[in-house]
């Protein structure tokens, strides 16, 4: 019986640039992604690479193979989850989500996970309004994942048995609009954002499991944006509610972008709180990670609300 630990990460233009021209290592990535030891990671900023692109880690060596289990892949991520299986002896997955326009290839949201740990169940895409193209860019999508694993449970009499149980959880990335082109405008633009978003998880309602994550770069700046109360009205806890900085460069220093919201009365997220993984030398961080920090939270993968246990 375990923790299911689940993290976000704006990798700043992952895939964005020539492979002769990119900062980041997939080496680094994935140090950095196996040092947290998370098991599922909604991702920001993936750019989709070119199908025919071929990635070896040493020339003499068989190519890298695709780890999306979709069509749109991204070779770093290719290399990561080769790196991950290769260190951890588990394979990792990954599926790179459509922004609102289906032909983008540019700054998509992704998911990655470990297989051994969970699985991806189903995608679906969530039917927000888009008020004439101005919202949800990085379109939202509702990802329900399943683990199965082996508990102990005791019965009446007294005696312990080991029993397999299944959960389940649905998880949101989120990728909300930022704030170039003015802080205050894309403020209320944010708070559209949201309202369309909780409408729409209203209108599926008992179509998807209760234990709902939201989690990613939300581009808030304060924990008073009507977003977050919009958030909190539908049901769920922020847990970034006191700013905690998530993003550092050297011109705009902290800001507390990426955030995790989870569904209020929940004995899996009890004690789940919102922890963010930076390194202390902040400029060697943007410079071969990215610009953000990962951000993670631990999740009781032994109890959920069927069980009797206050614990």
């Amino acid at each position: 019986m375990s923790y299911l630990q689940i993290a976000s990460w704006n990798i700043e233009h992952l895939g964005g640039h020539n492979r002769a021209e990119r900062r980041q290592s997939a080496y680094a990535l994935a140090e950095h992604i196996e040092m947290s030891g998370i098991h599922v990671i909604a991702l920001q900023e993936i750019y989709v690479t070119p199908d025919e692109e071929v990635v070896k880690l040493v020339p003499s060596e068989f190519v890298v193979p695709r780890a999306t289990s979709g069509t749109r892949r991204n070779s770093d991520l290719d290399t990561v989850c080769y790196l991950l299986e290769e260190h951890l002896d588990v394979a990792w997955r990954y599926e790179i989500l459509e922004n609102r326009n289906r032909g983008d290839k540019s700054q998509l949201c992704a998911v990655m996970w470990n297989t051994a740990r969970v699985t991806l169940d189903k995608i679906t895409p969530l039917p927000v309004k888009d008020g004439d193209h101005n919202l949800w860019d990085r379109k939202p999508h509702l990802l329900s994942f399943s683990s199965d694993q082996m508990v102990w449970r005791k019965d009446e009499a007294g005696n312990w048995h080991e029993v397999g149980e299944k959960r389940s959880f649905s998880l949101i990335p989120l990728h909300m609009k930022s704030n170039m082109g003015g802080a205050t405008v894309n403020r209320i633009v944010r708070a559209k954002e949201a309202l369309t978003l909780c409408e729409a998880l209203k209108g599926m309602e008992g179509a998807y499991d209760p234990s709902l994550i939201m989690i990613g770069d939300t581009n808030i700046l304060k924990y008073d944006e009507p977003a977050i109360e919009t958030f909190i009205n539908f049901g769920l806890t922020d847990l970034n509610n006191n700013d905690s900085a998530t993003y550092w460069s050297v011109s705009h220093k902290g800001a507390p972008f990426d955030r995790a919201f989870i569904s209020k009365n929940r004995k899996e997220y009890k004690y789940s709180r919102q922890y963010v993984l930076w390194s202390s030398d902040l400029q060697a961080h943007d410079r071969l990670l990215s610009d953000h920090y990962m951000i993670k939270i631990a999740v009781k993968d032994y109890v959920d609300d069927a069980d009797p246990r206050e614990a």
